[in-house]
């Protein structure tokens, strides 16, 4: 590897902790370098020696399964903060649009917000914003099988043939970057493990699923697949407070439907871009802001996305 190759590498790292730290909202943890980390082994052995709790041969549920029951729990707090944040976006969404704009005379700005005259689907847009609030719970069994369900469905062990360990380095083979997965879900809450698990349970067929986990730990073109997607949830979570896929909420006369779709579009279209063009950890930026502004201008090209051939 060249000097101009070890720059590059070093860069993407920066990029993608900078990435990460955005998102989270939270200091970046210290580089692995500094830290004890243990050797898979090491890692493994605490895995296999979680509490029984955390441990068990549990068949995965589908993400409609998990989806009704969360329905079902007192979010009675996080949708008072969810409601404080949507109208705290949407307001600043429309100070922007306005300075944009400042003497429009052409009548209802396209940057405006559709109006949710429908109680259920402002209900909707309510609850998505609320799960995104809350934080995986050690004491929520449901919270266990979401991340069991995950990742079950990721190595295709649906009947539940093997026990997995509530810690260890088996969650960073599906994409999480360290040893326990509820660390990365700053910013997005139990909301981000639901989409994930949308993905691998419903949004693509179980052969594509295969094939996007083998291409996520490719020696040259790996990316971790799990964190990836808690990024495309953080970028569609923001639009659904701006009140900006209202519209798109209303003509498919469901919240959840869009945004499930918006995000299979993403993987999608990353897929496509990681593939054809020989992406590599270094490109991961420029294809993330790519999306992002593909998210934000044609949300709808995302949404009608088919399964791509491959």
């Amino acid at each position: 590897m060249t000097a101009n190759d070890i720059e590059k590498w070093e860069a993407a790292r920066k990029e993608w902790e900078e990435i990460e730290t955005s998102q989270q909202r939270r200091a970046p943890p210290a580089p692995r370098s500094l830290q004890t980390a243990p050797n898979l082994d090491e890692r493994m052995s605490r895995a296999s020696s979680c509490c029984g709790e955390h441990e068990g041969h549990i068949a995965a549920c589908s993400f409609q399964s998990i989806w009704s029951r969360l329905c079902a729990e007192d979010l009675t707090q996080e949708k008072t903060q969810a409601m404080d944040l949507i109208d705290r976006a949407q307001l600043s969404a429309a100070r922007s649009s306005a300075s944009k704009i400042p003497y429009c005379i052409c009548g209802p700005s396209k940057t405006g917000v559709c109006a949710l005259r429908s109680t259920i689907l402002a209900d909707e847009q309510l609850l998505i914003i609320a799960l995104s609030k809350v934080p995986y719970s050690q004491t929520n069994p449901l919270h266990w099988e979401l991340l069991c369900s995950l990742y079950k469905f990721l190595t295709d062990d649906r009947t539940g043939r093997n026990a997995i360990g509530r810690m260890g380095a088996h969650w960073e083979r599906i994409g999480f970057q360290g040893d326990d997965p509820a660390t990365d879900l700053r910013g997005v809450g139990i909301f981000g493990l639901c989409q994930l698990l949308f993905l691998v349970s419903n949004g693509l067929t179980s052969q594509m699923t295969s094939q996007l986990l083998q291409l996520s730990s490719d020696k040259l073109q790996s990316f971790p697949l799990a964190v990836v997607g808690l990024n495309w949830t953080a970028m569609i979570l923001e639009r659904v407070k701006q009140g900006k896929l209202n519209w798109l909420a209303v003509k498919e006369n469901s919240f959840l439907t869009v945004v499930n779709g918006i995000y299979r579009g993403c993987f999608l279209s990353f897929w496509k871009l990681w593939k054809t063009r020989n992406c590599t950890i270094v490109d991961f930026a420029n294809v993330s802001n790519e999306i992002r502004d593909t998210i934000k201008r044609r949300p709808k090209s995302l949404l009608n996305m088919a399964v791509l051939s491959h």
